[in-house]
């Protein structure tokens, strides 16, 4: 169904897309200080590419002609910002070494590897030695703080910079998944869902409407067997 007459521009009033300019901003800031080797830029040309895309295909999906289009654009965009969070996650756990201890990236006076839990632990649990140096482990450090614990909202701004950007992923995400979701609600009211969507909810309210169904028997100290049939826990 095409859509009626909209601003050209009103995409700049979206939450979502001022979050993901912000992304984008913090991102080239934090990539903009990685060593000049072949593969940080090329992880540096890689993350600035997700941020860019997480950003344009709001700007996309907000000029294209239906809805289901616009729809489709927002999942382009969750993809690239879940490829962006999933490069600062790797950058936090200390894959990419060389980018341990630099300011501004894994902290405000920089993250050294004696602040990761692993540090001097090569050799034990069975790890894997470098050949090239046995004192170094294969396996990528631990840090010390799980950032997947942390709140996107409101923001700690006190947390290394890679973290903050991987949280400013995760919070552009769940906006674009809520835009997303109230673009599927529209379509079911004006009945332009494309049948494959249908099956898609109605699976899904299926499968959440079961889940609750065996909560509520399980608080009952009941239980559904195989057969179909309802008995009392032994």
């Amino acid at each position: 169904m095409l859509k009626p007459y909209r601003d050209p521009y009103g995409f700049q009033k979206l939450l979502a897309f001022q979050k993901a300019e912000q992304v984008q901003i913090c991102c080239r800031q934090i990539t903009r200080l990685f060593p000049r080797t072949k593969t940080l830029l090329s992880l540096a040309d890689q993350m600035d590419r997700s941020a860019r895309s997480g950003k344009q295909n709001i700007v996309e999906g907000w000029k294209r002609n239906t809805t289901k289009e616009y729809y489709d654009f927002l999942g382009f965009s969750i993809g690239a910002i879940a490829e962006l969070e999933e490069d600062c996650n790797d950058v936090w756990k200390g894959i990419y070494a060389d980018l341990m201890g630099i300011m501004g990236i894994m902290g405000e006076m920089g993250m050294k590897k004696g602040d990761f839990k692993n540090e001097n632990r090569a050799g034990e649990m069975g790890a894997p030695l470098n050949p090239l140096n046995p004192l170094t482990p294969l396996v990528p450090f631990e840090p010390l703080l799980d950032v997947e614990k942390l709140k996107f909202y409101p923001l700690d701004e006190n947390l290394p910079p890679i973290v903050k950007l991987k949280l400013r992923c995760k919070e552009l995400n769940f906006l674009l998944h809520k835009l997303q979701q109230s673009l599927l609600e529209k379509m079911e009211q004006e009945k332009t869902l494309p049948t494959k969507d249908k099956l898609k909810i109605s699976e899904k309210r299926i499968s959440d409407s079961d889940e609750e169904y065996l909560k509520i028997l399980e608080k009952s100290g009941l239980e559904k067997l195989a057969d179909g049939k309802v008995v009392k826990k032994v």
